[in-house]
Protein backbone atom coordinates (compact mmCIF):
# COMPACT_ATOMS: atom_id res chain seq x y z
CA UNK A 1 0.00 0.00 0.00
CA UNK A 2 0.98 3.47 -0.91
CA UNK A 3 2.41 5.53 2.43
CA UNK A 4 1.99 9.24 1.92
CA UNK A 5 3.11 10.97 5.31
CA UNK A 6 7.16 11.52 5.60
CA UNK A 7 7.36 14.66 7.18
CA UNK A 8 10.61 13.86 8.94
CA UNK A 9 12.60 11.75 6.48
CA UNK A 10 11.86 8.02 5.58
CA UNK A 11 9.24 6.28 6.68
CA UNK A 12 11.13 3.60 8.12
CA UNK A 13 13.36 6.02 9.75
CA UNK A 14 10.12 7.28 11.31
CA UNK A 15 9.00 4.26 12.86
CA UNK A 16 12.23 3.54 13.96
CA UNK A 17 13.28 7.16 15.85
CA UNK A 18 14.15 7.55 19.78
CA UNK A 19 11.14 8.00 22.12
CA UNK A 20 10.42 12.12 21.69
CA UNK A 21 10.64 14.19 24.69
CA UNK A 22 7.41 12.94 27.23
CA UNK A 23 4.15 14.90 26.96
CA UNK A 24 3.83 18.06 28.73
CA UNK A 25 6.55 19.78 28.15
CA UNK A 26 5.85 23.65 27.58
CA UNK A 27 8.35 26.09 25.83
CA UNK A 28 9.03 29.91 27.14
CA UNK A 29 6.67 31.24 24.56
CA UNK A 30 4.47 29.69 21.65
CA UNK A 31 5.06 28.55 18.17
CA UNK A 32 2.34 30.58 16.36
CA UNK A 33 2.69 29.71 13.21
CA UNK A 34 0.15 27.85 11.61
CA UNK A 35 -0.25 25.08 8.00
CA UNK A 36 -3.73 25.97 6.30
CA UNK A 37 -4.97 23.72 4.17
CA UNK A 38 -7.75 23.94 1.86
CA UNK A 39 -9.78 21.55 -0.90
CA UNK A 40 -13.12 21.05 -2.75
CA UNK A 41 -15.39 18.72 -4.10
CA UNK A 42 -18.67 19.35 -5.51
CA UNK A 43 -20.94 18.84 -2.51
CA UNK A 44 -18.18 19.84 0.24
CA UNK A 45 -15.43 21.95 1.19
CA UNK A 46 -13.26 21.62 4.09
CA UNK A 47 -10.12 23.22 5.64
CA UNK A 48 -7.67 22.03 8.32
CA UNK A 49 -5.59 24.17 10.47
CA UNK A 50 -2.71 22.88 12.43
CA UNK A 51 -0.43 24.83 15.25
CA UNK A 52 2.48 23.87 17.78
CA UNK A 53 1.42 26.56 20.16
CA UNK A 54 3.02 26.45 23.46
CA UNK A 55 4.29 22.03 23.18
CA UNK A 56 8.19 21.43 22.80
CA UNK A 57 7.24 19.19 19.91
CA UNK A 58 4.32 18.86 16.86
CA UNK A 59 2.35 15.55 17.73
CA UNK A 60 -0.77 16.15 15.53
CA UNK A 61 -1.57 14.35 12.21
CA UNK A 62 -4.74 14.62 10.01
CA UNK A 63 -6.71 13.28 7.04
CA UNK A 64 -8.05 15.19 4.48
CA UNK A 65 -9.54 13.36 1.55
CA UNK A 66 -11.49 13.05 -1.42
CA UNK A 67 -12.95 9.85 -3.14
CA UNK A 68 -15.00 9.14 -5.97
CA UNK A 69 -16.74 11.39 -8.15
CA UNK A 70 -20.69 12.34 -9.57
CA UNK A 71 -23.85 11.41 -7.23
CA UNK A 72 -21.93 9.47 -4.68
CA UNK A 73 -18.59 11.67 -4.49
CA UNK A 74 -18.00 10.90 -0.65
CA UNK A 75 -14.89 12.43 1.82
CA UNK A 76 -12.92 10.93 4.50
CA UNK A 77 -11.77 13.25 7.48
CA UNK A 78 -9.93 12.76 10.47
CA UNK A 79 -7.42 14.56 13.53
CA UNK A 80 -4.91 12.66 15.11
CA UNK A 81 -3.75 13.71 18.51
CA UNK A 82 -0.44 11.91 19.35
CA UNK A 83 1.12 11.92 22.79
CA UNK A 84 4.74 10.73 23.47
CA UNK A 85 6.30 11.53 20.35
CA UNK A 86 4.56 12.11 17.15
CA UNK A 87 5.50 8.60 15.91
CA UNK A 88 1.61 6.86 16.52
CA UNK A 89 0.11 9.63 15.04
CA UNK A 90 1.97 10.11 11.98
CA UNK A 91 1.92 6.28 11.13
CA UNK A 92 -1.39 5.86 11.80
CA UNK A 93 -2.63 8.78 9.60
CA UNK A 94 -1.52 6.81 6.71
CA UNK A 95 -3.00 3.51 7.45
CA UNK A 96 -6.10 4.53 8.80
CA UNK A 97 -6.85 6.91 5.50
CA UNK A 98 -6.26 3.83 2.99
CA UNK A 99 -9.02 1.89 5.56
CA UNK A 100 -11.45 4.82 5.80
CA UNK A 101 -11.57 5.49 1.54
CA UNK A 102 -11.45 1.71 1.00
CA UNK A 103 -15.46 1.83 3.08
CA UNK A 104 -16.23 5.57 1.79
CA UNK A 105 -15.95 4.31 -1.79
CA UNK A 106 -18.22 1.55 -1.42
CA UNK A 107 -20.84 4.02 -0.42
CA UNK A 108 -23.42 5.05 2.00
CA UNK A 109 -23.41 1.76 4.76
CA UNK A 110 -25.96 1.00 6.80
CA UNK A 111 -25.43 2.19 11.17
CA UNK A 112 -24.63 -1.67 11.78
CA UNK A 113 -22.24 -2.13 8.96
CA UNK A 114 -20.41 1.39 9.08
CA UNK A 115 -20.20 0.35 12.74
CA UNK A 116 -18.75 -2.88 12.23
CA UNK A 117 -16.36 -1.63 9.34
CA UNK A 118 -15.24 1.40 11.39
CA UNK A 119 -14.74 -0.67 14.60
CA UNK A 120 -12.55 -3.41 12.33
CA UNK A 121 -10.94 -0.71 10.76
CA UNK A 122 -9.57 0.95 14.08
CA UNK A 123 -8.65 -2.57 15.06
CA UNK A 124 -6.34 -3.46 12.21
CA UNK A 125 -4.63 -0.38 11.79
CA UNK A 126 -3.45 -0.70 15.78
CA UNK A 127 -2.64 -4.00 15.17
CA UNK A 128 -0.22 -2.85 11.81
CA UNK A 129 0.96 -0.29 14.10
CA UNK A 130 2.26 -2.70 16.76
CA UNK A 131 4.31 -4.64 14.17
CA UNK A 132 5.74 -1.23 12.63
CA UNK A 133 7.04 1.04 15.82
CA UNK A 134 10.09 0.30 17.54
CA UNK A 135 9.07 -1.98 20.52
CA UNK A 136 10.72 0.66 22.82
CA UNK A 137 8.17 3.38 21.20
CA UNK A 138 5.68 5.03 23.93
CA UNK A 139 3.74 6.95 21.82
CA UNK A 140 0.01 6.78 21.03
CA UNK A 141 -2.29 8.85 19.49
CA UNK A 142 -6.26 9.79 19.59
CA UNK A 143 -8.26 9.70 16.87
CA UNK A 144 -11.84 11.47 15.37
CA UNK A 145 -12.83 10.27 12.40
CA UNK A 146 -15.54 11.06 9.62
CA UNK A 147 -16.96 9.50 6.14
CA UNK A 148 -19.02 12.07 4.83
CA UNK A 149 -21.36 10.63 1.36
CA UNK A 150 -23.93 11.56 -0.42
CA UNK A 151 -26.71 9.07 -1.54
CA UNK A 152 -29.11 11.59 -2.54
CA UNK A 153 -28.75 14.82 -4.64
CA UNK A 154 -29.30 17.37 -1.70
CA UNK A 155 -28.67 14.65 1.27
CA UNK A 156 -25.58 13.65 3.43
CA UNK A 157 -24.83 10.88 5.45
CA UNK A 158 -22.25 11.39 7.95
CA UNK A 159 -20.32 8.09 9.77
CA UNK A 160 -18.61 9.10 13.18
CA UNK A 161 -15.76 7.02 14.49
CA UNK A 162 -13.43 8.28 17.60
CA UNK A 163 -10.81 7.21 20.17
CA UNK A 164 -10.03 8.76 23.00
CA UNK A 165 -10.48 12.53 23.78
CA UNK A 166 -10.51 14.24 19.89
CA UNK A 167 -13.72 15.53 19.54
CA UNK A 168 -16.97 15.66 16.49
CA UNK A 169 -19.14 18.50 16.34
CA UNK A 170 -21.93 18.32 13.59
CA UNK A 171 -24.49 20.87 13.44
CA UNK A 172 -26.98 19.78 10.95
CA UNK A 173 -30.26 21.93 10.61
CA UNK A 174 -31.36 22.45 14.72
CA UNK A 175 -29.48 19.35 15.70
CA UNK A 176 -25.86 19.34 17.46
CA UNK A 177 -24.39 16.22 17.19
CA UNK A 178 -21.41 15.65 19.32
CA UNK A 179 -18.83 12.76 20.46
CA UNK A 180 -18.37 12.35 24.02
CA UNK A 181 -14.34 12.38 24.94
CA UNK A 182 -13.13 8.77 26.63
CA UNK A 183 -11.84 9.69 29.67
CA UNK A 184 -10.47 7.23 32.49
CA UNK A 185 -12.98 9.14 34.63
CA UNK A 186 -15.81 8.18 32.68
CA UNK A 187 -17.96 5.78 34.68
CA UNK A 188 -17.95 2.90 31.80
CA UNK A 189 -14.32 3.34 31.37
CA UNK A 190 -13.94 3.18 34.78
CA UNK A 191 -15.53 -0.15 34.94
CA UNK A 192 -13.88 -1.47 31.58
CA UNK A 193 -10.71 -0.68 32.79
CA UNK A 194 -10.80 -1.78 36.38
CA UNK A 195 -12.25 -5.07 34.41
CA UNK A 196 -9.11 -5.46 32.31
CA UNK A 197 -6.82 -5.38 35.70
CA UNK A 198 -5.94 -1.63 35.68
CA UNK A 199 -6.61 1.24 37.82
CA UNK A 200 -8.11 4.83 37.32
CA UNK A 201 -6.44 6.92 39.93
CA UNK A 202 -4.88 10.89 39.84
CA UNK A 203 -1.43 11.27 38.42
CA UNK A 204 1.98 10.79 40.53
CA UNK A 205 1.42 14.32 41.84
CA UNK A 206 -1.76 13.96 43.57
CA UNK A 207 -3.60 16.00 41.08
CA UNK A 208 -4.91 16.94 37.86
CA UNK A 209 -6.96 14.40 35.79
CA UNK A 210 -7.95 10.79 36.45
CA UNK A 211 -5.14 8.60 34.67
CA UNK A 212 -5.29 5.18 33.40
CA UNK A 213 -2.76 3.15 35.99
CA UNK A 214 -2.23 6.93 37.38
CA UNK A 215 -0.20 7.57 33.78
CA UNK A 216 -2.51 7.99 30.98
CA UNK A 217 -4.87 10.38 30.48
CA UNK A 218 -7.08 9.04 28.14
CA UNK A 219 -8.97 5.70 27.94
CA UNK A 220 -8.91 4.71 24.19
CA UNK A 221 -6.21 5.49 21.81
CA UNK A 222 -4.03 3.70 19.04
CA UNK A 223 -0.61 2.76 20.22
CA UNK A 224 0.10 2.79 23.93
CA UNK A 225 1.32 -0.77 23.47
CA UNK A 226 2.50 -0.37 27.22
CA UNK A 227 -1.35 -1.29 27.99
CA UNK A 228 -2.35 -3.87 25.50
CA UNK A 229 -0.92 -7.01 25.79
CA UNK A 230 -0.04 -8.66 22.97
CA UNK A 231 -2.57 -11.37 22.20
CA UNK A 232 -5.00 -9.68 24.32
CA UNK A 233 -8.56 -9.09 22.45
CA UNK A 234 -8.66 -5.41 21.76
CA UNK A 235 -12.20 -4.78 23.85
CA UNK A 236 -10.36 -6.39 27.06
CA UNK A 237 -7.22 -4.28 27.29
CA UNK A 238 -6.88 -1.53 29.54
CA UNK A 239 -6.33 1.19 26.56
CA UNK A 240 -8.29 0.21 23.86
CA UNK A 241 -8.05 1.17 20.35
CA UNK A 242 -11.66 0.13 19.94
CA UNK A 243 -14.03 3.21 18.19
CA UNK A 244 -17.67 4.23 19.72
CA UNK A 245 -19.38 5.23 15.91
CA UNK A 246 -22.24 6.88 15.54
CA UNK A 247 -24.55 7.62 12.22
CA UNK A 248 -25.94 11.25 11.58
CA UNK A 249 -27.79 10.80 8.21
CA UNK A 250 -30.38 13.29 6.80
CA UNK A 251 -27.96 16.14 6.92
CA UNK A 252 -28.74 18.72 3.91
CA UNK A 253 -26.57 21.78 2.74
CA UNK A 254 -25.79 24.75 4.94
CA UNK A 255 -24.82 21.99 7.57
CA UNK A 256 -21.34 21.59 8.90
CA UNK A 257 -18.90 19.57 10.95
CA UNK A 258 -15.68 19.97 13.11
CA UNK A 259 -13.38 17.77 14.01
CA UNK A 260 -11.04 18.86 16.63
CA UNK A 261 -8.04 17.59 19.00
CA UNK A 262 -8.37 18.69 22.90
CA UNK A 263 -6.13 21.30 22.69
CA UNK A 264 -9.52 23.51 21.41
CA UNK A 265 -11.60 21.81 23.53
CA UNK A 266 -9.72 22.29 27.26
CA UNK A 267 -10.84 26.37 26.67
CA UNK A 268 -14.02 26.09 24.40
CA UNK A 269 -16.90 23.75 24.91
CA UNK A 270 -18.92 22.41 22.39
CA UNK A 271 -22.09 25.15 22.59
CA UNK A 272 -19.02 27.62 22.45
CA UNK A 273 -17.69 25.86 19.34
CA UNK A 274 -20.89 25.95 17.82
CA UNK A 275 -21.55 29.36 18.37
CA UNK A 276 -18.35 30.78 17.10
CA UNK A 277 -18.34 28.93 13.85
CA UNK A 278 -22.04 30.18 13.02
CA UNK A 279 -21.04 33.57 13.82
CA UNK A 280 -18.41 33.62 11.36
CA UNK A 281 -20.19 31.56 8.61
CA UNK A 282 -23.03 34.61 8.99
CA UNK A 283 -20.65 37.33 8.59
CA UNK A 284 -19.32 35.87 5.93
CA UNK A 285 -22.67 35.76 3.84
CA UNK A 286 -24.17 36.01 1.40
CA UNK A 287 -20.30 34.55 0.19
CA UNK A 288 -19.39 31.24 1.48
CA UNK A 289 -17.25 31.60 4.16
CA UNK A 290 -13.45 30.34 3.61
CA UNK A 291 -12.84 27.91 6.46
CA UNK A 292 -9.73 28.00 6.71
CA UNK A 293 -9.59 31.63 8.07
CA UNK A 294 -12.45 30.37 10.35
CA UNK A 295 -10.45 27.97 11.94
CA UNK A 296 -7.35 30.83 12.32
CA UNK A 297 -9.57 32.51 14.23
CA UNK A 298 -10.75 29.77 16.49
CA UNK A 299 -7.33 28.44 17.01
CA UNK A 300 -6.21 32.60 17.85
CA UNK A 301 -8.91 32.40 20.29
CA UNK A 302 -8.13 29.22 22.10
CA UNK A 303 -4.18 30.38 22.13
CA UNK A 304 -5.85 33.41 23.87
CA UNK A 305 -7.82 31.36 26.44
CA UNK A 306 -4.67 29.77 27.67
CA UNK A 307 -4.74 26.36 25.74
CA UNK A 308 -1.36 25.05 26.39
CA UNK A 309 -1.80 22.34 24.07
CA UNK A 310 -0.97 21.60 20.05
CA UNK A 311 -3.96 22.22 18.33
CA UNK A 312 -5.61 21.00 14.97
CA UNK A 313 -9.02 21.18 13.85
CA UNK A 314 -10.71 20.41 10.10
CA UNK A 315 -14.01 22.17 8.77
CA UNK A 316 -16.26 20.26 6.50
CA UNK A 317 -19.13 22.96 4.87
CA UNK A 318 -21.87 20.63 2.97
CA UNK A 319 -22.70 22.33 0.07
CA UNK A 320 -25.72 21.16 -2.85
CA UNK A 321 -22.49 21.86 -5.60
CA UNK A 322 -20.06 23.58 -6.82
CA UNK A 323 -16.88 24.01 -8.21
CA UNK A 324 -13.91 21.19 -7.38
CA UNK A 325 -10.75 22.76 -5.67
CA UNK A 326 -7.24 20.96 -5.23
CA UNK A 327 -5.39 20.75 -2.10
CA UNK A 328 -3.30 24.13 -1.16
CA UNK A 329 -1.41 24.75 1.58
CA UNK A 330 0.11 28.15 3.12
CA UNK A 331 2.62 28.31 5.70
CA UNK A 332 1.20 31.48 8.50
CA UNK A 333 4.79 32.31 10.01
CA UNK A 334 3.53 33.89 13.45
CA UNK A 335 5.94 35.58 15.93
CA UNK A 336 8.90 34.20 14.97
CA UNK A 337 10.92 37.37 14.40
CA UNK A 338 10.67 37.94 18.14
CA UNK A 339 10.73 34.63 19.24
CA UNK A 340 14.18 33.43 21.86
CA UNK A 341 16.40 31.38 19.92
CA UNK A 342 14.96 28.36 21.46
CA UNK A 343 11.88 28.71 19.97
CA UNK A 344 12.95 30.20 16.92
CA UNK A 345 14.19 26.37 16.42
CA UNK A 346 11.40 25.02 17.03
CA UNK A 347 9.15 27.84 14.18
CA UNK A 348 12.25 25.91 12.18
CA UNK A 349 11.48 22.85 13.23
CA UNK A 350 8.02 23.03 12.64
CA UNK A 351 8.28 24.52 9.16
CA UNK A 352 10.43 21.85 8.09
CA UNK A 353 8.15 18.80 9.55
CA UNK A 354 5.10 20.55 7.26
CA UNK A 355 7.09 20.32 4.18
CA UNK A 356 7.88 24.09 4.77
CA UNK A 357 11.82 23.32 3.91
CA UNK A 358 12.70 26.77 2.18
CA UNK A 359 11.08 28.83 4.88
CA UNK A 360 12.78 26.70 7.62
CA UNK A 361 16.22 27.76 5.60
CA UNK A 362 15.50 30.77 5.56
CA UNK A 363 15.05 30.89 9.55
CA UNK A 364 18.85 29.47 10.20
CA UNK A 365 20.94 32.82 10.03
CA UNK A 366 18.10 33.74 12.84
CA UNK A 367 18.57 30.65 15.03
CA UNK A 368 22.14 30.88 14.59
CA UNK A 369 22.68 34.27 16.38
CA UNK A 370 20.80 35.97 19.06
CA UNK A 371 17.78 38.45 18.28
CA UNK A 372 17.81 41.98 19.01
CA UNK A 373 16.44 42.88 22.45
CA UNK A 374 13.31 44.06 20.39
CA UNK A 375 12.75 43.56 16.94
CA UNK A 376 9.58 44.72 15.15
CA UNK A 377 10.19 43.68 11.51
CA UNK A 378 9.18 47.03 9.75
CA UNK A 379 11.32 48.79 11.80
CA UNK A 380 15.12 46.91 11.77
CA UNK A 381 17.83 48.78 10.14
CA UNK A 382 20.66 46.55 8.60
CA UNK A 383 23.78 47.73 9.74
CA UNK A 384 26.29 48.57 7.49
CA UNK A 385 29.43 46.37 8.54
CA UNK A 386 30.10 43.60 10.56
CA UNK A 387 31.47 44.67 14.03
CA UNK A 388 34.52 42.20 15.62
CA UNK A 389 33.58 40.18 18.20
CA UNK A 390 34.30 41.66 22.23
CA UNK A 391 37.28 39.21 23.24
CA UNK A 392 36.19 39.54 27.11
CA UNK A 393 32.66 38.96 28.32
CA UNK A 394 30.42 42.24 28.27
CA UNK A 395 27.31 42.98 29.82
CA UNK A 396 24.30 42.26 27.13
CA UNK A 397 23.55 45.60 26.44
CA UNK A 398 22.59 44.57 22.74
CA UNK A 399 23.33 41.64 20.17
CA UNK A 400 26.14 41.61 18.27
CA UNK A 401 25.59 43.87 14.23
CA UNK A 402 25.90 40.45 13.03
CA UNK A 403 22.81 38.42 13.83
CA UNK A 404 21.09 41.69 13.44
CA UNK A 405 22.04 42.40 9.78
CA UNK A 406 20.90 38.73 9.26
CA UNK A 407 17.79 39.08 10.83
CA UNK A 408 17.02 42.08 8.94
CA UNK A 409 18.31 40.69 5.90
CA UNK A 410 15.41 37.92 6.78
CA UNK A 411 12.72 39.92 7.95
CA UNK A 412 13.12 42.17 4.30
CA UNK A 413 13.05 39.36 2.08
CA UNK A 414 9.98 37.55 4.37
CA UNK A 415 8.08 40.87 4.20
CA UNK A 416 8.53 41.16 0.46
CA UNK A 417 7.37 37.41 0.02
CA UNK A 418 4.59 37.97 1.67
CA UNK A 419 3.62 41.36 0.43
CA UNK A 420 4.22 40.21 -3.63
CA UNK A 421 1.79 38.64 -5.81
CA UNK A 422 4.67 37.76 -8.12
CA UNK A 423 6.01 35.29 -5.49
CA UNK A 424 8.87 33.10 -6.88
CA UNK A 425 7.56 29.60 -7.49
CA UNK A 426 8.96 27.56 -4.10
CA UNK A 427 7.12 30.33 -1.82
CA UNK A 428 3.85 30.78 -3.65
CA UNK A 429 0.47 28.41 -1.99
CA UNK A 430 0.22 25.53 -4.67
CA UNK A 431 -0.78 21.99 -4.88
CA UNK A 432 0.87 19.51 -2.53
CA UNK A 433 3.22 16.83 -3.81
CA UNK A 434 1.00 13.76 -3.94
CA UNK A 435 -2.46 15.26 -4.14
CA UNK A 436 -5.09 15.22 -1.69
CA UNK A 437 -3.49 12.57 0.56
CA UNK A 438 -3.15 12.57 4.48
CA UNK A 439 -2.99 16.42 5.70
CA UNK A 440 -0.86 15.73 8.77
CA UNK A 441 2.07 15.42 7.20
CA UNK A 442 1.77 15.99 3.27
CA UNK A 443 5.19 17.06 1.70
CA UNK A 444 4.70 20.65 0.03
CA UNK A 445 5.77 24.54 -0.54
CA UNK A 446 3.81 27.45 -0.02
CA UNK A 447 3.94 30.94 0.66
CA UNK A 448 4.54 32.77 3.87
CA UNK A 449 0.67 34.64 3.56
CA UNK A 450 0.14 37.72 5.35
CA UNK A 451 2.73 39.78 7.30
CA UNK A 452 3.90 38.75 10.73
CA UNK A 453 1.22 41.27 12.33
CA UNK A 454 -1.38 39.57 11.06
CA UNK A 455 -0.65 36.02 11.03
CA UNK A 456 0.99 36.12 15.15
CA UNK A 457 -2.72 35.28 16.66
CA UNK A 458 -1.60 38.09 18.95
Amino acid sequence: SWIAVQPRGAFPQLLGAPPKPIMGALLSEPVTAMVVERTAAKCWVASTVTMQGWRRTHEDAHILKSVGDGLEESGVFAVLDGHGGDVAAHAASSMLEERLVQLASRGTLDPQSAAEELQDAFIQVDARLRELLDPEDRSGTTVVAAIITRPQPTEYCVQLAHCGDSRAVLCAGNRLTCSVDHKPHREDEVKRIEAAGGSVVCGPLGAGPMRVDGALAVSRALGDFQYKPAGMAPCLCKVTAVPEVQTVAGCAPGDWLLLACDGIFDVMGNEEVHDFVCTKLREAAPDPADGGTVLVELLKLCLSRGSKDNCTACLVQLRASGTPQPRSRELLPGSWATAAPEVQTKYAEFFSAHGFEAEARMLQPAVEGPPPAVLAPSRIEPEPQLQPEPTSPAPPVSPPAAPLHRLAALAGALQAMCSTRGMPGPWRARRSRGGDSAGGSGVGAASLVGSTAKSNGR
